[in-house]
């Protein structure tokens, strides 16, 4: 059986994590980084001088480089060296600079496709890996070398640039919120003589109420309906009043439920009481029609 070639341009620890996950059986792992890396700490993987160098005879390129900035500066050393290959780029952006670069390099002649790392460096390479794709059907039947590589999930999106880095920073967005929320939260505990890892079963339980509530709100905002009745507006901002009364009177920034606080507030001038708080959406709506 032939090996599969994968060259991997960018070797920082995502980068890293990547080539060390295609070093297996089976395949064959180029790897090139602006910043020369030694290769003692590569066994098993081929370092390059260049990007071209890097490319040549590989049966699919992956680029994970700072950002799509830098992206695009390999990709016109990738055309100016030339290559069929199917080009994977999963450096970090935002969903317009997604679509630039894809742009960029069809303007190049390259087959490509945009790919987002959902997880961090420790679970790529496991079952736990979940990497989403965007591109031509006919470029990502190409890549199933890297899929297998990179094991997990592979989930493959269509062919909008902007949606895997759209994904990615929607799913970021609620993770980093509620890491924000855990610790204030546990800030909030403390001030009242509960230690961090009393309050933790706490936290982890209501963090399963909020899982369990998504699909409702969910639905609600598809559906533009907040009729059920389950969590009033006027009360869920009553609740509010008190988190950020207590954040204050305790000496911790109110930050995040401050805002939340207010964005409930400004419901309530447009909604009724009774409506669900979940109609605080409708302010993301408006602004995005």
């Amino acid at each position: 059986m032939t090996d599969t070639t994968i060259a991997v341009l960018g070797l920082g620890a995502m980068g890293t994590a990547i080539a060390r996950a295609a070093s297996r059986p089976g395949h064959r792992v180029l790897a090139w980084n602006r910043s020369p890396k030694s290769a003692d700490d590569f066994t098993g993987i081929g370092l390059a001088s260049s990007p071209g160098d890097c490319i040549v005879g590989a049966d699919l390129v992956v680029i994970c480089v700072r950002d799509h900035q830098a992206s695009r500066t390999v990709l016109d050393s990738i055309a100016e060296a030339g290559t069929d290959s199917v080009v994977v780029n999963v450096s970090t952006g935002t969903p317009g600079e997604a679509v630039a670069s894809a742009a960029h390099a069809r303007d190049l002649g390259l087959r490509y496709v945009t790919g987002a790392v959902m997880v961090p460096t420790p679970m790529v390479g496991t079952e736990d890996s979940f990497v989403i794709y965007a591109g031509a059907e006919s470029d990502l039947s190409e890549i199933t070398a890297l899929f297998d590589a990179l094991r997990g999930t592979s989930d493959v999106v269509g062919e909008d640039h902007g949606v895997p880095p759209a994904l990615d920073l929607a799913m970021l967005d609620i993770y980093f919120a509620g890491m924000y929320a855990h610790l204030h939260a546990t800030a909030l505990a403390a001030a009242h003589g509960v230690e961090p890892s009393r309050f933790l079963p706490y936290a982890r339980g209501i963090v399963d109420t909020l899982g369990a509530s998504l699909a409702g709100l969910t639905s609600s905002i598809e559906q533009r309906r907040y009729d059920g009745g389950e969590a009033r507006l006027d009360m869920c901002l009553s609740f509010l009043e008190h988190i950020t009364a207590t954040s204050r009177a305790s000496g911790i920034d109110p930050g995040l439920a401050e805002h939340v606080r207010a964005a409930s507030a400004r419901a309530l001038e447009h909604w009724p009481g009774s409506t669900d708080w979940d109609v605080v959406g409708e302010d993301f709506s408006s602004r995005t029609q």
